[in-house]
């Protein structure tokens, strides 16, 4: 009936095959309905937000590349902690757990720049692909003061980053030297984000528009979990954020074209919930 399965991503308690257009019957109202109730969300517009969002994903057929997201919903800890992939409290399922001082609104999950942070239970070397991966984050705020980091972690030896140092205006991939690029750090808002498609291309969009690139080489990833609002300096957090978050994700590689239609789904996303920049 679905044709050839070419990706399984674990959404939840079901097993999901990677489709074609047109091709989904039930299949989004499951994922976003299972991610709802465990978050307890009964607000019909956040719902539909959810449900469209599921659907914009498999409709570019891109849902599959994903391990965690983030929409950031119904204004609590509890209900913003959760991952729509797998929106099991665990984890296993990288849901997410928010230290320091955190405020939750219909806007999303406000960190307070000092000791706020969020651990992902997403370690890039167990979880990403060396050679394809992706990841960002959707900013409300518009602030390039000091150093601050919306996510990022590394290793012991300071040698391998996954990062964004959203006021200085750099990406990492990789290596400390060689797995990085600058970029024009203003604005600080909308859908901003790395993806790796290779070993020798890593790239940033903004809002759509490409940032930079990367074509060094990479060898490793840092074995240590990503904290969103700061860097997890394994396993101190560093470099504390003042942006309020409205999404955040992490998966496999989105070329140019994927990169393009996810920022278009995820302003659509946000622009139903009446919070876009």
């Amino acid at each position: 009936m679905f044709g050839s399965f070419t990706t399984r991503r674990n959404f939840g308690n079901q097993l999901f095959p990677s489709r074609t257009l047109g091709q989904f019957g039930g299949a989004s109202s499951a994922i976003a309905g299972n991610f709802l109730n465990a978050a307890g969300i009964t607000d019909p517009t956040i719902s539909t937000a959810i449900n469209q969002l599921v659907i914009d994903l498999l409709n570019f057929n891109i849902l599959h590349k994903f391990y965690a997201i983030y929409p950031f919903v119904g204004g609590s800890a509890t209900s913003c902690k959760f991952n729509l992939i797998n929106p099991a409290d665990t984890n296993e399922a990288f849901r997410l757990n928010f230290v320091g001082g955190w405020t939750f609104s219909a806007n999303g999950a406000l960190p307070n720049g000092t000791n706020a942070y969020a651990n992902t239970f997403l370690s890039p070397a167990i979880t990403f692909n060396l050679n394809s991966h992706s990841f960002g984050i959707y900013s409300r705020t518009n602030n390039i003061t000091g150093v601050q980091i919306v996510l990022g972690c590394t290793d012991s030896g300071f040698t391998n980053f996954i990062q964004n140092n959203i006021t200085v205006g750099n990406l990492y991939s990789g290596g400390l030297s060689t797995g990085f690029f600058s970029y024009t750090a203003a604005p600080t808002t909308s859908l901003i984000m790395g993806t790796r498609t290779s070993n020798t291309l890593f790239k940033g969009f903004r809002s759509g528009v490409l940032l930079g690139s990367n074509t060094n080489s990479i060898s490793a990833l840092p074995n240590v979990n990503v904290y969103l609002g700061a860097r997890n300096n394994n396993p101190t957090p560093v470099s504390f954020s003042l942006h309020q978050l409205a999404f955040a994700f992490f998966g496999d590689g989105l070329n140019d074209q994927e990169s393009q239609n996810f920022n278009t789904i995820i302003q659509t996303f946000q622009t139903t919930l009446s919070r876009q920049v």
